[in-house]
């Protein structure tokens, strides 16, 4: 009799806590597109930008290597720039419904302390330059950020960047 009431109360299973879901993930990703859109409407007239790419920044070491490892089992690697260094990025095989469109790339991005946000969305524009030339001037909120073939407008939101690349993910690899 005691060692039946002993093993009931043995702990049967570890306190580990149980791996992240595909839905865990979709809640962060909706959580940065709408700090995004959020962070557009407060400080821009734009209306409908589609999602075209999205970082979450992991918390640390271990939700880095979580969220890879699940990125691992929704899609495929897809980045042949050289921010790989930062961390892994994946072309879904299912992608992702936001309120900005379709999210088809999405990148897990190392810890980094000079990060703190949860992540970045970049937003498709029709025309970048104009774009470009509209806001850059007219708010200290956007920052002009030259890469090697290509330039982005950055616009820091709450616990997101947001970014407004001149190309669009494709058109960069």
């Amino acid at each position: 009799m005691v060692n039946r009431i002993i093993s009931t109360i043995s702990p049967t299973s570890s306190n580990k806590p149980k791996p992240m879901t595909k839905q865990d993930l979709e809640k962060i990703v909706n959580y940065i597109v709408n700090q995004g859109l959020l962070a557009i409407q407060d400080n821009t007239d734009e209306k409908d930008l589609p999602i075209d790419y999205m970082g979450i920044f992991a918390k640390d070491d271990a939700e880095y290597v979580e969220i890879e490892d699940l990125l691992k089992t929704l899609g495929k690697p897809g980045d042949k720039s050289a921010t790989n260094r930062s961390g892994s990025t994946f072309l879904l095989d299912e992608p992702f419904e936001t309120l900005a469109g379709l999210l088809k790339v999405l990148k897990i991005r190392k810890p980094d302390p000079t990060r703190p946000q949860r992540g970045a969305p970049d937003f498709k524009v029709k025309d970048y330059s104009a774009f470009k030339e509209k806001y850059l001037q007219s708010s200290g909120n956007f920052t002009l950020m030259p890469r090697k073939e290509y330039e982005m407008v950055e616009l820091k939101g709450i616990d997101v960047l947001v970014y407004f690349p001149s190309k669009t993910f494709d058109e960069r690899q």
